[in-house]
């Protein structure tokens, strides 16, 4: 084998280049630091009991205890039972690079590998690849934890690679990249951002069959389509495991389990699907758009570090508060827009924008219009309940749409499609063989357009207002806090000295107003600057002062500090803290050590933090709450109808046995126990049969639960005979192995059983004696069965036909997907060694 160096050369120079920069861009990780991500916090809280499970059984349990009263571990912890898995061609893309560098690098390294499909120059896929690697909203999400959507979306380019290759009959290398971005993207787990590649992929289909047809060449197009479409299914099939376990849950999770307590002729109701209420909460202002060329347009973020001088921060010096804990403050005050809170803000740098409008006016053919049209379309899925007409009707209509949340993540979509169009645009600017007239024609519609542009920027600086709907509360506090100061005085307040307060409160809000505004102010002087400056580079190339390289070089420099620097507000040297800092947030309180010296089976409410948003509990106990976006429905209606108003009867069938509070005289947590608490399991004396879920909600309001069962009437055939009072009947928990539940009974007549587990169809079974008998509904949310006369076994078994199934089909499709990744390039290697010769 012969291997042309030269040819190489730019290639081995981008690896080495995003490995470089990626490192310096994430220094502290070479000092041996960690990223404080809080959402890493959350999944290392909620998975905490499956690893040790795992490290007792050898293997993660498919069932967590810790969260909940009970749910999966499908979404944070989950393993096949052998080791034939393509994910792990992951590590060798990654070049095990420690994290976050390594997110940085497998988005440039993706986009690059796109844009050398696309043929452009080394250089410009080089800034085409540190421009979508490095956008603001990577180092943002990045910051806050999320993981598996930067994962996803360092593949999409990838994936958009394979398929472009397979359009241009480079069939082998096109199946090659294909079969390891989708395989790969589908193994990160976030199927958000793999349905938003997949509506690009889609797009692309389109137009290009449009060209095809124009062409004459439908038959190349269907091929491809073809190939595409086995790849996927490959793909797919190579994750069936986390696929088909997602899909199955998804059908009584919040994401697409239907809950009985709802009325279907809800507008905010969407059948198989989130409550858009839910779905919508982040939609992007149509205004908010404007920070794709402006990031400081709205503020930025709640805790970035947009200021590093503030009137906000002076104003609270004032009042003694300390200057690093002022300038905290007032960077958590900076966001004023709709997406209450946010980490930040979208944006693509104003030399990729430049070069996107430029695009526009210079550009021609499908690619450019599919692309345009994924990214526009993008843009409009963002702006979520802003366009509610729209949105609203897709979100009832498009498959599988209604299962996502959150639409601002819309905005990936333009991410990846502009700066491809952008990269695009420079290669044919300054490498293509076009008229000089074209270019100057283009270039000056491109100026008119970036003043407009500006004007209209211009117009929304000085007409905003710049105020938050939190800053009433601002004003509150403050003249609130002053008020407190007269009458720890002992003085009388006097409408003087109400008036002095309302003043003094207003005063903050103004300084908080005063610096957003500058914020808007110093952004949009330094798009100016960048966009003048990016004018004239194209310029100098238009009439011939610059040749191409120094332009291309420029621009490359130029577009990366720009969307660096602006990424550097959301992750940064106080992003990371040493390894002990970040597992030391899981220290065990003393409320937390008293607790666990109770060995039994019980869970625990965490009353002082919101249950519901926190895993803190769960990394050391099993938890009423838990952290987790997509909870069973029935456990979410529970929270909603029963637990959140306290309804001590739930809480003790939950198995509630300590409550952690928070003392009055010192605010340290502590444990108080609940002796009412009625256990793993108990026999009750009657049932109370209702006819519908909404029936059975209220009558946990006024039911004494210890005694009386609350089932439907259409679960009654399960049940047969009515239990008899026994008052010598016992049942009692043997052990629990998560997905393995041993109990014994003895009773002189016949029982019902309520277990203090979540009831959840899809692959619990139950077993008397080795027998199977089907599990009855109970309590809205719990288990419950009838047991017979005697003494008797009583398994639970949670054995998932999805993940079985799941299993063998991704042991098989991952070979089949190294088959097709080394046979592809083995394929197109004796291929370029027949042309070579």
């Amino acid at each position: 084998m012969k291997f042309d160096f030269k040819k190489l050369m730019p290639h081995a120079i981008a690896v080495v280049v995003f490995i470089v920069v990626a490192l310096i861009y994430c220094k502290p990780v070479l000092e041996g630091k960690v990223l404080n991500a809080t959402d890493n916090l959350g999944w290392k809280g909620m998975a905490q009991q499956s690893f040790e499970v795992r490290e007792k059984q050898g293997i993660f349990p498919n069932w967590s205890n810790s969260m909940f009263g009970g749910m999966p571990t499908y979404h944070f912890a989950m393993e096949a039972k052998h080791k034939i898995m393509f994910a792990y061609v992951q590590e060798i893309i990654m070049l095990k690079l420690p994290k976050p560098a390594n997110f940085f690098f497998l988005a440039c390294i993706c986009f690059y590998i796109l844009g050398l499909s696309l043929r452009l120059n080394p250089w410009i896929a080089i800034m085409g690849a540190l421009a979508y690697g490095y956008s603001t909203y990577n180092p943002v999400i990045i910051g806050a934890g999320h993981d598996t959507k930067m994962l996803a979306m360092g593949y999409a380019p990838l994936m958009i690679a394979g398929l472009l290759l397979l359009f241009q009959k480079r069939w082998w290398v096109g199946i090659a990249a294909l079969i390891t971005g989708t395989s790969l993207q589908i193994s990160t787990g976030h199927l958000q951002i793999v349905y938003y590649t997949l509506i690009i992929l889609a797009i692309l289909c389109i137009g290009f069959l449009i060209d095809s047809f124009r062409k004459k060449e439908v038959a190349a197009a269907f091929k491809s389509f073809a190939i595409a479409l086995f790849v996927g299914l490959v793909a797919f099939g190579s994750n069936a495991i986390h696929t088909l376990t997602n899909w199955d849950y998804a059908k009584e999770s919040m994401r697409g389990g239907v809950s009985e307590l709802k009325q279907t002729t809800d507008k905010n109701t969407t059948s198989g699907g989130l409550d858009k209420d839910y779905a919508f909460k982040y939609s992007v202002g149509v205004g908010e758009t404007f920070t794709l060329l402006i990031p400081g347009i709205y503020g930025g973020s709640n805790g970035g570090s947009e200021y590093k001088k503030s009137a906000f921060a002076d104003k609270l010096m004032e009042v003694g508060y300390p200057e690093d804990q002022a300038l905290q403050s007032a960077n958590g005050m900076s966001y004023w827009g709709d997406q209450q809170p946010t980490s930040g803000p979208v944006y693509f740098g104003a030399i990729v924008m430049l070069l996107f409008v430029f695009a526009l006016f210079f550009e021609k053919g499908w690619l450019k219009w599919s692309l345009l049209a994924a990214g526009l379309f993008g843009v409009l899925l963002a702006w979520g309940k802003n366009v509610e007409s729209i949105n609203y009707f897709l979100f009832d209509y498009m498959p599988l749409y209604k299962k996502f949340r959150a639409p601002s993540m819309g905005l990936v979509i333009p991410q990846l499609c502009f700066v491809a169009m952008g990269a695009i645009t420079l290669n044919n600017l300054l490498f293509g063989n076009n008229s000089a007239d074209k270019i100057k024609k283009a270039w000056k519609n491109t100026a008119i357009a970036s003043v407009a542009l500006i004007a209209l920027a211009a117009i929304m600086y000085f007409s905003f207002d710049y105020s938050s709907p939190n800053d009433s509360r601002i004003k509150d506090n403050m003249s609130g806090a002053m008020l407190q100061q007269y009458t720890q005085q002992g003085q009388q307040v006097t409408a003087e000295m109400q008036q002095q307060a309302e003043t003094f409160g207003r005063s903050f809000i103004t300084a908080i107003q005063t610096d957003r505004k500058g914020l808007f102010g110093g952004d949009l002087m330094r798009t100016v600057f960048l966009l003048a400056l990016g004018l004239g580079l194209l310029w100098a190339f238009a009439y011939q002062k610059m040749k191409a390289f120094p332009v291309m070089i420029t621009l490359l420099l130029i577009s990366s500090f720009d969307v660096m620097a602006v990424g550097k507000r959301y992750i940064n040297e106080s992003s990371f803290v040493e390894p002990d800092e970040f597992d030391n947030s899981f220290i065990l309180s003393e409320a937390d050590k008293m607790i666990k010296q109770d060995t039994g089976y019980y869970r625990v409410l965490n009353t002082t933090t919101d249950f519901t948003n926190e895993s803190f509990t769960s990394y050391h106990h099993n938890s009423i709450g838990g952290y987790h976006p997509a909870k069973l429905q029935i456990y979410q209606d529970l929270i909603e109808n029963q637990i959140a108003k306290n309804n001590m009867q739930v809480l003790n069938m939950l198995n509630t046995k300590y409550f952690i509070v928070q003392n009055p005289q010192n605010g340290q947590r502590i444990a108080q126990m609940n002796p009412a608490a009625f256990g793993p399991v108990w026999f009750v004396k009657a049932i109370k049969y209702v006819a519908d879920g909404r029936e059975e909600m209220k009558a946990l309001d006024s039911t004494n639960l210890r005694d009386t069962a609350v089932v439907q009437t259409k679960f009654k055939a399960n049940i047969g005979s009515e239990p008899v009072a026994d008052s010598t009947a016992t049942i009692r928990l043997i052990e629990n192995k998560n997905d393995y539940i041993l109990y014994e009974s003895s009773a002189a007549a016949n029982q019902y059983a309520v277990f203090s587990e979540v009831y959840y169809p899809r692959g619990w079974k139950a077993f008397i004696d080795g027998k199977e008998v089907p599990i009855v509904k109970t309590n809205y949310a719990l288990r419950g069965l009838p047991v017979p006369a005697g003494k008797h076994k009583i398994e639970l078994k949670f054995e998932p036909r999805s993940y079985e199934l799941g299993n063998s089909i991704t042991m098989y499709a991952s070979l089949l997907a190294f088959l097709l990744l080394f046979g592809s390039l083995f394929m197109e290697w004796r291929s370029s060694r027949k042309a070579d010769s």
